[in-house]
């Protein structure tokens, strides 16, 4: 899957507008440097989450017809939100609070660490994080999350590790069911914890601009952000507005990925 983007440079520059799509291919690293026609050196950061990301892929793969990979697109990104929402949870719990009205909740270095070194006994093992992320919103909630249901559940797994080829129909209905889901939790997120939501979302950029700034010294440096379904950074209200079908649709107009078929 490759990333679709235009050149800030030249956008910005109304006698140089450029409205060439540049191809970058989607990694893990969240960084992506490119040179553009006009010789501009660009570094993009990406700022979105990686379930954002998932679940915008599934929803590709399903108008593209390619339902099996949709469905593992969206039960990664349940995954990958469960990891976000543990990551929001402990910080809620464990991280300093202060009155100041910054937007970001003071969090000691030493706490970060100690989550870094925690979290990896779980890294790698889904289970382990599934439970991990019920008891600890059982603890911030004080009551037991609703949860996907069984069906799906067995959907999810006869997709994943039975390698079944699921229909259209079924998939449609357990995309539906994860934006759902994804949606109605991080609305409790940010209600209940706005300040740690923000935290969590930006560390990462925080993390990349205190560490790698320097080394791209002379080059255009990017926060970029795709408009993609679900999104941390949209308000309750927007997030509460959004519906399936609509995302959908726009998922099939606006070409932010693409494909390559061979």
């Amino acid at each position: 899957m490759k990333m679709l983007t235009k050149c800030p440079m030249c956008n910005s520059l109304e006698d140089e507008a450029d409205d060439h799509l540049y191809e970058l291919e989607l990694t893990e690293e969240k960084v992506y440097e490119f040179t553009c026609k006009e010789g501009h050196e660009n570094v993009l950061v990406l700022r979105n989450h990686s379930f954002e990301m998932l679940f915008e892929m599934g929803l590709y793969a399903l108008n593209d017809g390619y339902s099996r990979e949709a469905a593992a697109n969206f039960a990664a990104a349940i995954e990958r939100f469960h990891e976000f929402s543990i990551a929001v949870f402990a910080h809620e719990h464990g991280g300093e609070q202060s009155d100041s009205s910054d937007v970001f909740r003071i969090i000691s270095q030493t706490f970060d660490d100690e989550y870094q070194n925690s979290w990896k006994a779980i890294s790698k093992q889904s289970e382990r994080q599934y439970g991990a992320y019920i008891m600890l919103y059982l603890i911030t909630f004080k009551r037991t999350p609703i949860l996907m249901k069984d069906k799906y559940i067995t959907f999810r797994n006869d997709v994943t590790h039975k390698g079944i080829f699921p229909s259209r129909v079924k998939t449609e209905k357990y995309a539906r069911a994860t934006f759902d889901y994804i949606k109605t939790k991080l609305l409790e997120l940010k209600t209940i914890a706005p300040k740690s939501v923000d935290y969590v979302f930006s560390k990462e950029l925080r993390d990349f601009k205190e560490g790698q700034i320097e080394r791209y010294n002379g080059k255009v440096v990017v926060d970029y952000r795709i408009n993609t379904s679900l999104r941390v950074d949209c308000t309750l209200e927007e997030i509460n507005n959004k519906n399936f079908d609509s995302e959908l649709e726009d998922a099939s107009s606006y070409p932010f990925f693409k494909r390559e078929i061979r």
